[in-house]
């Protein structure tokens, strides 16, 4: 610790720092004892306290208040003297002195330190809750405003991939070269689909999903992704190992664990570099925890994530993980990635450590418990009939007033042999269902609809038929449909945008659980 020392008594100096030694051993002293050098000292006040004699000899306690005051109004001042008197600690004390001790009473300069100390300290964490909390109402702000803007994006996507995959299909036999720019398109859109999933779990959180992933195929996957993220000044190296294991883990989140380190990586080589990502199958033995000593021996799945930047020192690795701690100027970053990371991966009952040295990089670690797949018993599975999507000749009515999402859905379900009948609105689907009422065997529609929203067209239609089966189709995430009381509990949802074959499948799927035909499981059919 750095005390400022202000008084010209060398005697009162020693009895002070004696005093203060019985609390504080590790004390550097900056001591002044004439005007000179109290203008050096104050230039920059890298002090926890300083401490003033009211009478000296070429100024008082009240001017030297005043000039620390001028530069700093929370280093703590503490004016330890035998001069003043009632009137003066009253006047100090509204120029912002903290506390006033006489040297008669040194035995109360101890308590005074500590409880300077632990106002500031207070008024420390009171300052930063106070800035998380906005910054907290910022990023629900900006939650809200993703959600809305990712729907949007979601419809707009949705109608790409329709057209796409219809596209596709018309071309594959007879255009072989219009069939590969279909492809094209369609793989674009997939990658508008998962930037706009993970904006959103950024901004808004997912439940988990968990699944049996092998993390080499997850890394693998998403490479283009990375490339494109990373730029072309950042060499991208992938390092397998070919015998991993599975994890338990949600797909998206894993994701986002990924790209948030790699934006990180990225911000660190400003000026270009390499980033590494090495996966390694590791076995942590009882006794034998060098990672960290709470990690519960067994067999885990290592991936680490090396870049060549600016690394870190010891006291911004020590903050690395806490929510809102950013080394970034203002604007420039919210300081959530890691600590996004760090939660996601403690989710997953996994473990994430970092070594990093100034000038040397950074290499981030994380562990995540290997596990064997779980299979179900074959005889609890229905025998598969086919991997073909099946085709179906019952009437469906499909509310969407998005025009193209309308058109692209309505020639998809066609092609597979359905009766569609549309409408553009909730009224209009009021009408069209009070029409064809006893033909219609499923009702599809958006959420968000002029003239009569989603949820109210579930409950109408349900209250004419209580038998209709309804898939709802949204950009908008189920889980916020339902935190907003929109999805009736036995409607059906399917999250836009989405491939035809995926939506046929659901279909079919509602359409055969009533035990009136044969269930049939279905596969998602490769298109491209």
């Amino acid at each position: 610790m750095r005390f400022l020392l202000i008084d010209d008594n060398p005697q009162d100096r020693e009895l002070i720092k004696r005093a203060i030694k019985k609390i504080f051993s590790d004390v550097t002293y900056i001591e002044v004892i004439h005007q000179v050098a109290f203008e050096e000292a104050i230039q920059t006040l890298d002090y926890q306290i300083v401490f003033t004699d009211y009478q000296l000899k070429w100024s008082t306690g009240i001017d030297i208040l005043k000039a620390v005051r001028q530069r700093s109004t929370s280093i703590p001042i503490i004016m330890v003297t035998d001069t003043g008197n009632e009137e003066v600690a009253a006047e100090a004390m509204k120029q912002g002195l903290n506390d006033y001790v006489l040297k008669a009473h040194l035995y109360r300069l101890p308590l005074a330190i500590k409880e300077c100390l632990e106002r500031v300290q207070l008024e420390k964490d009171r300052r930063d809750l106070q800035n998380q909390i906005m910054q907290a109402q910022k990023m629900e702000s900006l939650g809200l405003l993703v959600s809305g803007i990712a729907h949007d994006f979601n419809n707009l996507l949705a109608a790409i991939v329709g057209f796409s995959d219809l596209g596709m299909r018309g071309t594959q036999q007879k255009a072989p070269l219009f069939h590969e720019y279909f492809e094209h398109i369609h793989h674009r859109a997939e990658q508008g689909t998962r930037m706009i999933r993970q904006l959103l779990a950024f901004a808004r959180g997912t439940p988990l999903e968990p699944q049996y992933l092998n993390i080499n195929e997850q890394i693998t996957a998403h490479l283009d992704f990375l490339h494109a993220l990373l730029g072309t000044s950042i060499q991208l190296d992938f390092q397998a190992d070919p015998g991993l294991k599975a994890i338990y883990a949600d797909a998206t989140q894993l994701e986002q664990v990924l790209v948030n380190l790699c934006l990180n990586a990225r911000d660190a080589m400003a000026m270009g570099g390499n980033l590494t990502l090495v996966t390694q199958q590791v076995e942590i033995t009882p006794g034998f925890q060098p990672i960290h000593p709470y990690m519960v021996p067994g067999s885990y799945v290592l991936l680490q994530v090396k870049d060549t930047g600016i690394g870190m020192d010891e006291s911004v690795q020590a903050r690395l993980f806490e929510p809102f701690f950013t080394t970034k100027e203002v604007g420039q970053g919210t300081g959530l990635g890691l600590a996004v990371v760090y939660g996601i991966v403690k989710q997953h009952q996994g473990i994430i450590s970092v070594q990093s040295q100034p000038g040397l990089g950074s290499t981030f670690s994380l562990y995540f418990p290997a596990v064997e797949p779980v299979i179900e018993p074959t005889e609890k599975l229905q025998p598969v009939v086919s991997t073909e999507v099946e085709s179906g000749g019952e009437t469906l009515l499909l509310v969407e007033d998005d025009p193209d999402i309308q058109l692209v859905v309505c020639e998809g379900l066609q092609d597979y042999g359905y009766n569609v009948i549309t409408a553009s609105d909730g009224e209009e689907g009021v009408t069209v269902f009070e029409e064809h009422a006893s033909s219609i065997s499923l009702v599809i529609a958006d959420i968000m609809m002029p003239k009569m929203k989603g949820r109210q067209f579930q409950e109408y239609v349900r209250k004419q038929r209580p038998d209709i089966k309804v898939l709802i189709v949204s950009g908008y995430q189920e889980m916020d449909l339902k935190r907003r009381e929109l999805l009736e509990t036995r409607s059906a949802f399917l999250q836009k945008p989405f491939d035809l074959d995926v939506l046929v499948t659901k279909i079919r799927e509602l359409l055969d659980t009533d035990g009136s035909s044969t269930r049939i499981n279905t596969e998602q059919k490769n298109s491209r």
